[in-house]
């Protein structure tokens, strides 16, 4: 299933028993009128007996039993259908993500794309499960009505269908409306679904700032801006259906009336201007229904349109291998990189990286050293030039053998919210307690886990937000450990946390990149001084490669770094206050 076309078809048909069974339905809803009408006809004509009146309720009864589990069946059969369907498509969406670049997510908020996951995709099942259903049955009891009718009176007919084409054209002027109203209405959900997320995850930060914090000002302008368009969206659905009602109902009382006249000429009989009546009042109600499920139409399309915005958003095209990827040098050929193909992050890149080798990339914020080490990983791929390990273009690797030659440790670490050992299983997912408990001894955090309530059993927390950043850190580690990747890169791995942590962590990194090719990105230009190569960047370009007594010697960028960098180690905080008596030096 990857458009909405292909959705409902294959709905259409897991919906056959459904549809048979309304169908069964619709004719049992009109049965018994027919015996009714035959009833009073018979008191009129004083031939009614018991055995009419006993052989009628029984039609009664048996007609509302097998109304009642036709209903049952038809509501089971096309829910099953519906939400086979938006499991499908939920995993179909979930799939495709792990698939799409970075750009992507950097483009698309993560409040847009829960919405769809969760909003979207319900909508869907309101259109799968109730809309198709409905509108088939709206649509073929109307038919069968008004065929039973021209067989009552063709007269009455006529005058039954006398609203259909002013209703007709209510919903075809309205429809336009609708799906402007509509489409306002889900960007206003989104909208709120982002600002309120952002609330909720910056609570304590905007608690920092008191009154003179905004966020959640705009928090609640969205809630109130979604309050709005729902009701207006409903006041546009309202409005023309009500009009597409009355024009209906026009129908039955040009019924009534003319009936009646004819009734007064003796031109019908009271039994059918009686049959007429009640089966105008049940094409009425179905051409009004069918008008309320076009508005699920229109929901549905538009949920659809959100849906296809990730299914259809272009993924990188990976080949399929289960054979172990060879480590070996790196190699960066003439590599550029643009994220929207107009500025250029990266230009005219060409680095190596020895197999078993320890390289820096230095320096300033948004030079690319990032976005280089995401395009080794296969997370971007180059705009031109490529990428190789061990003389294999990275592109031609499947995603298993590109992710069993990298591991990650950066800045920022999510821990999802299950027990520690699962948290540092997803290093390994066959590892064993003893395996994970070695591993998050190296990366010196298992006297941490151990002080914990439960231990290794020990829940995350949402998002880790019980633990500190080294500590999160450090299970990152032993998650790497035990994925035991033959490249490392450290992403400013120990650039916010405290001296102790910094210590813990860089004794698990060295623990960690032993006999392992290690690509590192730091300010901390210190701790990268026995790089056997550093890498000064600039603006997307490479100034110059060497160790870091030869970049001292001849880049005068690297210098200019280094002499930066100790002015703010020496940095000192002096109070001036009367009760200052020391100084505290960061």
């Amino acid at each position: 299933m990857t458009n909405k076309q292909e959705l409902v078809k294959h709905i259409k048909q897991k919906n056959r028993l459904p549809n048979i069974m309304l169908c069964i339905k619709i004719t049992l809803d009109i049965i018994p009128h027919i015996v009714l009408l035959s009833l009073i006809r018979q008191v009129f004509t004083s031939t009614l007996s018991n055995a009419h009146i006993y052989s009628a309720s029984g039609i009664f009864l048996a007609c509302f039993i097998c109304k009642a589990a036709c209903t049952y069946m038809a509501t089971w059969k096309a829910h099953e259908a519906a939400y086979n369907c938006l499991t499908e498509l939920r995993l179909q969406i979930v799939k495709h993500l792990k698939k799409l670049s970075l750009g992507f997510f950097q483009m698309r908020k993560t409040g847009d794309l829960t919405n769809i996951v969760e909003h979207d995709v319900e909508q869907v099942e309101v259109y799968l499960a109730h809309g198709l259903p409905e509108i088939m049955s709206a649509t073929l009891l109307p038919t069968i009505v008004f065929i039973v009718m021209l067989l009552v009176d063709w007269r009455l007919a006529i005058a039954m269908i006398v609203g259909v084409p002013l209703s007709w054209l209510t919903k075809k002027i309205s429809t336009p409306l609708w799906k402007k109203n509509t489409k306002i209405f889900f960007d206003s959900v989104t909208k709120m679904q982002e600002d309120i997320m952002e609330y909720v995850a910056t609570i304590p930060v905007i608690k920092a700032f008191g009154k003179e914090e905004t966020k959640t000002e705009k928090a609640l302008q969205s809630i109130g801006n979604y309050d709005y368009w729902v009701k207006k969206a409903m006041a546009g659905v309202s409005a023309p259906l009500g009009l597409i009602a009355l024009f209906m109902e026009s129908g039955v009382a040009l019924v009534i009336i003319f009936g009646t006249y004819f009734l007064a000429n003796g031109e019908i009989a009271l039994s059918r201007l009686i049959l007429s009546i009640i089966l105008g009042t049940l094409f009425t109600s179905s051409i009004a229904k069918i008008a309320t499920y076009q508005h699920y139409g229109i929901v549905f399309n538009q949920a659809m349109k959100s849906i296809d915005s990730v299914i259809n958003a272009p993924a990188t095209k990976r080949p399929v291998s289960t054979h172990q990827a060879e480590n070996g040098d790196i190699a960066i050929n003439n590599v550029s990189f643009s994220y929207d193909g107009k500025e250029t992050i990266l230009e005219n890149i060409s680095l190596s990286f020895k197999k078993g080798s320890t390289t820096a990339l230095v320096g300033a914020s948004g030079c690319g050293k990032s976005t280089l080490a995401n395009m080794l990983m296969g997370f971007w791929e180059p705009t031109a030039g490529t990428i190789s390990v061990a003389g294999k273009n990275i592109a031609s690797l499947s995603e298993k053998q590109l992710n069993s030659l990298f591991s990650i440790v950066q800045q920022d670490v999510f821990l999802f919210n299950v027990s520690m050992e699962e948290n540092i299983r997803i290093g390994n997912p066959l590892a064993t307690m003893e395996d994970i408990v070695e591993a998050a001894k190296k990366a010196r955090i298992h006297n941490f886990i151990m002080s914990l309530p439960r231990g290794y059993k020990t829940l995350a927390g949402e998002a880790g937000i019980k633990f500190s950043g080294g500590e999160k850190q450090r299970i990152s580690i032993a998650r790497m450990i035990l994925k035991d990747a033959p490249i490392i890169i450290l992403d400013e791995a120990t650039a916010a946390v405290d001296a102790e942590n910094e210590t813990h962590i860089q004794a698990a990194i060295d623990v960690l990149s032993k006999n392992k090719t290690v690509i590192t990105i730091a300010h901390h230009l210190d701790t990268i001084k026995t790089a056997q190569q550093i890498v000064v960047m600039d603006s997307g370009r490479v100034i110059d490669t060497g160790t870091h007594n030869e970049l001292m010697a001849r880049c005068a960028l690297y210098k200019k770094m280094v002499v930066e960098q100790r002015k703010v180690d020496n940095w000192k905080i002096k109070d001036t206050s009367p009760q200052a008596t020391r100084h505290v030096v960061l």
